[in-house]
């Protein structure tokens, strides 16, 4: 029962403390989405250093002691074959020379050594242990080859224990004495050069950090001052990085074209106040005239039917805006549309617009053509359209319909180029002081289904309307 409770209460421990781990690790992640993206940055490139350093401290030590033991291992196995091969005929002098000894043990395991080699009775008196193990190595052997290391205080000797087959032993042996030492170094200097390395990085990532947080700041101030209006000073760019460049050219291009969309919306405000005023001015003082007995035009029923125009005139400009910001609602919904035969609704709308008008000649080459769009919308562009022909129009419309576009032609007078950029414009006011929402509502329902709207001046006089089905003219 005791053992139980006491493994339930170990488990409870361990339970606990990776709770408090995981909440260490939330707590930090909460933190560091809190945290500036420069002190994000910079945590996450320490953490990328200090992770580069244990591993390098790991790492290194690791590759350096298992480069310098592959060196003297493949020195003593290439010498003690030539030790074998070549017999009383090796080099001893040589092989001193590569730093390997060798020593031999007889079948019953006795050390045959020269007396005459100082370095072997040298070696002897300084390394008894090490003599000892390979003795005892000798014995317990069982393989034909084996490596080892021995290492005493600062220095390692590498031996290589070969059985011969007639039960005799030859053992080659090297002292490192300089390796571990040049191990160090060259662990200090590449932890210096690494060092360097980082500082540089280090100084190059802040300096970079603070040429990208600048950047972000000056996105930020841009933005702010688009969301407060001011839209007037072009965005300077001065930004070498490339993204950096098409992020503030995007932001350039936005503020142009809500710079632009501010100009016609001030302008729209202006021509709608200006085509409204003298309506309200007419009812309002017709009206007071009526009331007071006074009949500025004719009598009561002349004046009256002035007031009623009037009030036609207002109605039709509301309704106007009404749909051409329904327009703007229809188009932002993204919604499917069909096909129908546009010569068939020019014939139809023709027919009532046209008919019992004998001073304007109008002709008509159409071929057969099917458009997208609702119907009884494109029959409104058409009526505005046709409206605008007659218009202006001396003695001559001519309508034509081809497989790229439809043209309307009428032959009165060339539009100005002062009203080119403006002529699709809500209540622009031309020539003749006409203005109104017509040419407003044809521009937004033809670009609304992807097709485009120009018009052409005639050489003499004359202008032409085009509708181009490709969405764009061939320039």
């Amino acid at each position: 029962m005791e053992r139980s409770l006491l493994r339930i209460e170990g488990q409870i421990k361990k339970l606990s403390a990776q709770v408090d781990g995981f909440l260490c690790i939330r707590g930090f992640m909460i933190m560091k989405q809190k945290m500036k993206l420069n002190q994000q940055l910079a945590i996450t490139l320490m953490v990328l250093i200090l992770g580069s350093i244990m591993a390098f401290g790991v790492i290194l030590p690791i590759s350096i002691k298992y480069f310098i033991d592959h060196k003297n291992f493949n020195t003593l196995i290439s010498e003690q074959n030539e030790y074998i091969k070549l017999g009383k005929y090796y080099n001893t002098s040589q092989g001193k020379k590569n730093g390997v000894y060798h020593l031999q043990f007889d079948s019953n395991n006795n050390l045959v050594i020269d007396q005459t080699d100082d370095d072997l009775i040298h070696h002897q008196l300084m390394y008894p242990e090490f003599f000892s193990e390979i003795k005892e190595q000798c014995r317990e052997q069982k393989k034909q080859v084996e490596m080892r290391k021995f290492i005493d205080g600062q220095e390692t000797l590498y031996y290589l224990i070969n059985n011969k087959d007639s039960g005799e032993k030859v053992i080659s042996y090297s002292i490192d004495t300089g390796n571990q030492y040049l191990s160090h170094q060259l662990f200090m200097t590449t932890l210096i050069i690494i060092i360097v390395a980082l500082t540089i990085i280090l100084v190059s990532f802040f300096k970079w950090n603070n040429r990208f947080i600048n950047n972000l700041k000056q996105i930020q101030h841009e933005l702010d001052l688009i969301g407060d209006g001011q839209l007037e000073e072009s965005i300077r760019i001065n930004e070498s990085t490339l993204e950096f460049q098409e992020v503030m050219d995007s932001l350039e291009h936005m503020r142009r074209k809500l710079y632009n969309n501010e100009q016609t919306k001030k302008r729209m405000i202006h021509n709608i106040s200006h085509d409204l005023k003298t309506p309200i001015a007419v009812i309002k003082n017709y009206s007071e005239g009526i009331i007071d007995g006074v009949y500025p035009y004719g009598d009561v029923e002349q004046t009256a039917h002035v007031i009623y125009s009037q009030a036609e005139r207002l109605e039709k400009r509301v309704q106007g805006l009404l749909y051409l910001n329904r327009l703007e609602y229809i188009r932002s919904q993204n919604e499917s549309y069909r096909e129908f035969a546009i010569d068939g609704l020019l014939e139809e709308v023709i027919s009532y617009m046209f008919d019992q008008d004998q001073l304007i000649n109008v002709r008509l080459d159409l071929v057969p053509q099917r458009f997208i769009g609702d119907k009884e919308k494109w029959r409104i562009v058409l009526e505005n359209l046709f409206d605008n022909a007659k218009r202006y129009a001396k003695n001559e419309i001519s309508i034509k319909l081809t497989d790229q576009k439809l043209s309307i032609f009428n032959d009165g007078d060339n539009i100005e180029e002062d009203l080119a950029e403006s002529l699709f414009e809500p209540f622009e006011i031309g020539k003749d002081g006409m203005s109104g929402l017509g040419l407003a509502i044809v521009k937004r329902t033809v670009n609304m289904y992807g097709y485009d709207i120009r018009y052409e001046n005639a050489e003499t006089k004359g202008v032409t309307f085009i509708i181009y089905k490709d969405g764009k003219a061939n320039e």
